[in-house]
């Protein structure tokens, strides 16, 4: 059974001049009781966001720093479900931040959130245009998936998940995306669509599992990176994609494969549609 802290913190720091905003920090937790596996969804509108893990007894723990413009963050738990739905402090509708300088509230929406260690987590990340640092090192993750707008979002991964993840889903706009330790991941199958930022994954980590990679790009430049442990197999298409392949490949019409390929205990598949954009592979 979970409990729901109380927020413990919600403060109104002194503004530095006259027409600057009132900021406010809110702290908030739930406590774990069990290890039993829990659906997490994150809001967000604008603003920066940063998920790591946390220590016990947490199911999460949540500290917001948002100016007077913005309604207070809120958190939904379902119980008979097992999901959490945390959504960060919103623009009220209609409000303007004092002195109508818009530039003044840039700065004051900032969004930390810690993840259990200890339950299985399928993470849902929704950000229209945040900045996302994503540290999910040490959350044992079964899914998850981002959708951004305009965000940009770096996602690592530094050691092995300690659960086995199905499915990586990531939706990213013009901000881009970034992976980290796409080996620890200890995914089955990432799909990755992009709109005209661009993406960068590198295939770092511990491999445990084959792992088939798509990667789909309407304008912008793919760039994979992969230690020389790991067979690959790579399939790209594009009307007018270009591709720059470095290692000890060989190539059959749009299909380049490592020489490694049939010998590796670990095979990755890539398969890339990009419509106008650069194609990098580098395996070494």
């Amino acid at each position: 059974m979970m409990r729901t802290l109380s927020t413990i913190g919600a403060l109104v720091l002194t503004s530095s001049s006259l027409t600057a905003q009132h900021v406010r920090t809110l702290e908030s937790a739930r406590l774990l009781n069990d290890v039993g596996p829990v659906a997490v969804r994150l809001q967000l509108g604008t603003g920066t966001l940063s998920v790591g893990a946390g220590d016990a007894p947490f199911l999460y723990r949540s500290i917001t720093r948002f100016g007077d413009s913005y309604t207070a963050p809120g958190s939904t738990w379902n119980a008979s479900q097992r999901t959490l739905t945390l959504t960060a402090a919103q623009r009220a509708t209609g409000t303007r931040p004092r002195g109508g300088d818009e530039a003044s509230d840039e700065v004051a929406l900032d969004w930390r959130v810690q993840l259990t260690r200890r339950a299985p987590v399928e993470l849902t990340i929704d950000a229209t245009a945040a900045d996302a640092t994503l540290d999910l090192t040490g959350i044992p993750l079964r899914r998850f998936a981002l959708n951004s707008g305009a965000s940009a979002a770096t996602v690592r991964f530094d050691a092995p998940n300690p659960e086995s993840m199905a499915v990586f889903d990531a939706n990213v706009g013009a901000g881009g995306l970034k992976v980290i330790g796409v080996g620890n991941a200890a995914a089955s199958e990432m799909r990755i669509v992009g709109d005209v930022g661009n993406i960068a994954l590198d295939l770092g980590g511990r491999w445990q599992r084959d792992l088939r990679l798509a990667v789909t790009s309407l304008v912008g430049a793919i760039n994979i990176t992969a230690p020389p442990t790991i067979g690959i197999e790579l399939e790209s298409t594009g009307l007018l994609s270009r591709h720059d392949v470095d290692g000890a490949f060989r190539r059959t019409g749009n299909t380049w494969r490592s020489t490694n390929y049939e010998q590796s205990s670990v095979k990755v598949r890539l398969s890339v549609r990009s419509l106008l954009g650069k194609v990098t592979l580098v395996q070494r």
